[in-house]
């Protein structure tokens, strides 16, 4: 399996897919002419809000010259077929959403261990990048969550990479949420002992079967500290024993 996690693989500046850090390119690269597409919901019951969202990825990939011959949408509806419905994907999607939302529906059918066999191209997106890895940080995002016990701890991901993973990430850090500072308040309490890689847009972690690397900016938060450890248009081989 090759693997693109982003935060969002559309540029909204241009309405198509990112170029920087050769994303485009090595994407659409990636895929035949004409693909079937499998979109993974990040709320199993909001089925128009998935619809529509696979709908505007499978609009990009014909705008590249990709032709989607089908799409199909996991969600609560019809999990139980999803091994049936991965043996005909060439493209997986994994959806951007509510992280906790999705990470409940994701433990809810063995996604794991159909994806272990998987040989396709996939695709995260926000929440399905955070989702992606062995461990998944909670982050708060809606209102009242900063006080949550749902949110600010780990929970356990598909393991496609040994890497904890914010996307949308700002340099400035100027995210707030219930009046306080994520990450100056949250998450860099958090992260003493961890590290958690955070990317901004445009930005991805990719894999083409065998190597692991970070394409673009990034940056470490670990032991209170913030470290960058990459730049625009540069990539860094990831050593799966060095970043957990």
């Amino acid at each position: 399996m090759k693997y693109f996690l982003t935060s969002s693989p559309i540029d909204d500046n241009s309405d198509g897919f990112y170029e920087v850090n050769g994303f485009r390119e090595k994407f659409i690269s990636s895929l035949g002419k004409k693909i079937n597409m499998l979109f993974v919901a990040s709320d199993p019951d909001n089925y128009p809000m998935s619809s529509s969202f696979a709908k505007d990825i499978a609009s990009h990939l014909e705008k590249e010259g990709v032709e989607v011959a089908s799409i199909n949408v996991i969600d609560n509806r019809n999990k139980v077929k999803a091994a049936s419905l991965f043996k005909k994907a060439d493209l997986v999607v994994l959806a951007g959403g509510h992280v906790p939302t999705q990470n409940k529906f994701f433990s809810s059918f063995p996604l794991k261990m159909i994806l272990s066999k998987y040989k396709g191209t996939l695709l995260g997106i926000s929440a399905g990048t955070m989702n992606s890895g062995r461990y998944v940080y909670l982050m708060p995002e809606e209102e009242g969550e900063t006080k949550s016990e749902e949110c600010n701890r780990l929970e356990k991901g598909l393991g496609l990479t040994n890497l904890i993973i914010i996307p949308h990430y700002r340099e400035q850090e100027e995210d707030y949420l219930d009046g306080i500072n994520l990450y100056k308040d949250i998450v860099y309490p958090f992260f003493k002992e961890r590290a958690v890689m955070c990317i901004p847009d445009g930005t991805y972690i990719y894999n083409d079967g065998n190597e692991e690397v970070i394409c673009g900016e990034c940056w470490s938060i670990i032991g209170g500290k913030r470290e960058k450890i990459s730049e625009v248009e540069e990539e860094v081989f990831v050593e799966k024993e060095d970043l957990l």
